[in-house]
């Protein structure tokens, strides 16, 4: 039997780079799930009404609720739509604070925003949180620290990711950037994605802005 640890999702753009996230899967063929999906690749406004549909009709436990609106408060986002993103992401995290994916969701969407010590703040609290999504915000941190000029906290929280979670090929070419160019800033890279799941199997996206 699968569990039913939910991951959440962050789409968001550092500079050129792109933001880690997390969306989350919950039954399949349920409107839950086609949100998630949704999330997880190129969703858009229609998609936003299928979130809304979970959220009203389906049974959904806390956890499930908390990441259909951190997906939702993605598609808000790459729709521009900063307001009904961050409202969707603050009630995400009322209704699941120890959820790690879900902060690095809403940073994603105040760097969108502008709002750099908010997103900030909210990278550290996933990263104090330790879950799952411990190598996302690491790595996530450590694009805004290469945005904020900060090259060298930036190398340091990449290096984690990349100790963390050694297989993924986004924190090595981050560090070739460095390794390449000395205290130059390397090239824009993506901020990730983690897609959540509340269920059965499926993993995490990238999202461009």
């Amino acid at each position: 039997m699968v569990d039913r640890a939910p991951l959440i999702a962050l789409p968001l753009l550092l500079s050129s780079a792109l933001a880690a996230a997390m969306e989350t899967v919950l039954f399949n063929e349920s409107a839950a799930f086609e949100c998630y999906q949704a999330a997880l690749h190129d969703g858009g406004e229609y998609d936003i009404d299928t979130c809304g549909r979970a959220l009203e009709y389906q049974a959904l436990t806390t956890l499930d609720r908390a990441a259909t609106h951190s997906n939702r408060g993605i598609l808000y986002a790459r729709m521009g739509d900063i307001r009904n993103a961050l409202h969707d992401h603050n009630r995400a995290v009322k209704l699941a604070p120890e959820v790690g994916s879900i902060y690095i969701n809403r940073s994603n969407t105040l760097v969108r925003a502008k709002r750099y010590e908010r997103a900030m703040r909210d990278l550290e609290r996933a990263i104090e949180i330790a879950d799952d999504s411990l190598a996302f915000a690491h790595y996530n941190r450590a694009l805004l620290f290469q945005k904020l000029g900060d090259l060298q906290a930036a190398r340091a929280d990449a290096e984690r990711a990349a100790e963390i979670s050694p297989e993924s090929p986004a924190y090595q070419r981050f560090l070739a950037g460095f390794e390449e160019v000395g205290d130059e800033p390397p090239g824009t890279e993506e901020l990730l994605e983690t897609p959540s799941l509340s269920a059965p199997e499926d993993s995490g996206s990238l999202d461009q802005d």
